[in-house]
């Protein structure tokens, strides 16, 4: 006589508390992927009966944005020029200066981005995917903004806009070279990243996206749900429920006592609880497949 047991596990439970909102954000965690901004309700943790028909080349635009610039960065790298650093700083402090009376008063990183990103309507408009040319755009703006931003603290408008428009206008120097080989890696890029999609939605038995987009997070959904906390100011619950089944013969009647009594001392309110419950049950099926084999020897 056979017995199927369905365990449900909770492998997975993050309730995410609010922090001040960022801008912007690259999510290294979740792919290195760059927002802009997120806003609650914009991510969703789809399951895996939902979650391949999500796997669709217009939902790797992002990740292969991060991707294909760590591909193209070293034959596209180029020096912002005097010219340009120049010109972007005397409207720069004008900016900086006019808008540091509000409520949030600007900083090296979105005065860059707004500087650099001024290219990317004009050079994506007529793109034939724009989508992606314009995750490509922002993603470059991104990478060399936050190269000359990342830790600047300074209040004086004259200091922060030399930082930001020599990240700006080395974005400036970079966009067209970006752009063009970008574009030529994103067909193998979408195909690759198309196949790990379906793959994470199988054996993680979810996956994460955020304004449709899929986040490439390797199986470490908690991981990127910890990046998100870190940068935006919204809450997301990411549950897995993990179902196995069970076949046992009669004589391995003592395995369903084995299994209450290992999963009961499994589960605890620890932050290692859910990962004990997992490791409890692929343990127990292990002994099950011993079992089955010295039995059948």
């Amino acid at each position: 006589m056979k017995r199927v047991f369905t365990i449900l596990a909770a492998a997975l439970a993050v309730s995410l508390i609010s922090v001040p909102q960022a801008e912007a954000a690259t999510l290294e965690a979740c792919g290195g992927v760059y927002f802009e901004a997120l806003a609650e309700g914009s991510c969703e943790v789809v399951e895996t009966e939902s979650c391949t028909t999500k796997c669709e080349p217009v939902a790797t635009e992002k990740v292969c944005a991060s991707r294909s610039y760590d591909f193209c960065d070293s034959s596209c790298y180029a020096e912002a020029t005097v010219e340009c650093r120049s010109g972007c700083s005397e409207s720069c402090v004008t900016t900086c200066e006019t808008e540091s009376s509000g409520e949030q008063p600007p900083n090296c990183m979105g005065l860059c981005m707004s500087d650099c990103q001024q290219d990317c309507n004009a050079a994506c408009d007529d793109a034939e995917n724009p989508g992606q040319c314009r995750s490509a755009c922002a993603h470059t703006c991104s990478e060399t903004c936050h190269g000359q931003c990342a830790g600047d603290e300074s209040t004086e408008c004259t200091q922060t806009c030399d930082s930001a428009c020599y990240g700006a206008c080395e974005g400036h120097a970079q966009l067209d070279c970006q752009l063009t080989c970008q574009e030529g890696e994103f067909q193998t890029c979408s195909t690759e990243v198309v196949d790990e999609c379906h793959e994470e939605c199988e054996s993680t038995g979810a996956a994460i996206f955020c304004d449709g987009q899929f986040l490439a997070t390797t199986g470490d959904l908690r991981a990127c749900a910890d990046d998100i906390k870190a940068s935006f100011s919204f809450e997301l619950d990411v549950e897995l429920d993990v179902e196995a089944e069970v076949e046992i013969d009669g004589e391995d009647g003592g395995l369903e006592e084995d299994l209450e009594e290992a999963l009961s001392c499994s589960v605890d309110d620890g932050p290692q609880g859910p990962r004990g419950l997992l490791a409890a049950f692929a343990l127990l099926v292990g002994g099950l497949s011993w079992r089955r084999r010295r039995a059948a020897a």
